[in-house]
């Protein structure tokens, strides 16, 4: 079945809470800054059917990316309207509702885009402040409010937010007008987040997944179970890692510039997990973070 991303679209697409239809399976751009590498990976990834591409301010690269988007889409015959853009704003207290605006329409100019398909808060905090400050459960409320503000207005289609906790999500369920539709958070076998992925599917929040590959963790990468299942299934490890999110209900936006990886990545569809294959990976959790997004520790 076809979408308004024009083709059927790898990995299909989940609806939010809003309505609104996200691709499962999309292309990370963390670290890609120079502008032919950005062209380059934006043209590979719609060739190969990749419609979700996901920036932040924090990488800046949203210049780039839309220079690409203005270069690349006409020679696919896409428009705009075909691809889903998610961009990550960060708190930064103070002043936070004019810094949060600033910061959306700064990402709106960069982009070159009359609205952004997802906006998420980065993180639970401004990343200059303490874990324990008094204010972050504050800022996190003035900064949802500003979300709610662009989804209002059409400049954000749905809203959203990253690397938080049950308790940072329950601040603003009950008290929101537009609930939180996406939490996007680090998740691998060795950090399943499994109280916080029912939580989100219980909620009805699509949970995405970032740092899917642990960072080539080696105690990962050479762990016997995890070699075993990727044996059976004919797949690399990466594949395989990309394959437990992905069966399991939860996107993925892995990074590339490289166009064989960008279509190895779609590989992970070629792995259909069995329930028994899931506990077991499941079951390598030992809560141990490969990124720098430790929400759990603030307050």
């Amino acid at each position: 079945m076809t979408s308004k991303f024009g083709k059927k679209v790898p990995g299909g697409t989940f609806r939010l809470l809003d309505g609104n239809e996200m691709p499962m399976i999309g292309l990370g751009t963390y670290d890609l800054r120079d502008q032919d590498e950005v062209d380059f990976a934006v043209n590979a990834a719609l060739e190969h059917g990749y419609r979700l591409f996901d920036t932040a301010n924090y990488y800046r690269n949203e210049t780039q990316l839309g220079n690409a988007f203005k270069k690349v889409l006409p020679t696919h015959n896409l428009t705009r309207e075909n691809i889903f853009i998610t961009t990550k704003a960060n708190i930064r207290s103070g002043d936070v509702e004019r810094n949060a605006r600033a910061m959306i329409d700064n990402s709106l100019r960069c982009l070159q885009t009359s609205y952004i398909d997802l906006v998420l808060i980065h993180y639970p905090k401004d990343w200059g402040v303490p874990d324990n400050n008094p204010s972050n459960p504050q800022d996190r409320q003035r900064m949802y409010k500003v979300l709610e503000e662009y989804k209002d207005s059409g400049k954000a289609r749905s809203i959203g937010v990253s690397n938080y906790e049950t308790r940072h999500i329950e601040e603003i369920w009950n008290t929101s007008r537009h609930r939180p539709t996406v939490n996007q958070c680090e998740f691998h076998p060795h950090l399943t987040r499994r109280e916080l992925v029912d939580y989100c599917k219980t909620k009805g929040i699509f949970f995405q997944a970032h740092t899917s590959l642990a960072k080539q963790s080696r105690s990962l990468y050479e762990d016997r179970t995890v070699n075993e299942i990727a044996g059976k299934h004919d797949v690399t490890i990466p594949q395989l890692l990309l394959a437990f999110a992905h069966f399991q209900g939860i996107g993925v936006i892995p990074k590339s510039a490289d166009e064989e990886r960008i279509i190895l990545n779609l590989k992970l569809l070629h792995a259909p997990l069995t329930h028994p294959e899931i506990l077991k990976l499941n079951a390598l959790n030992c809560n141990r973070s490969y990124s720098d997004c430790d929400g759990w520790n603030v307050l």
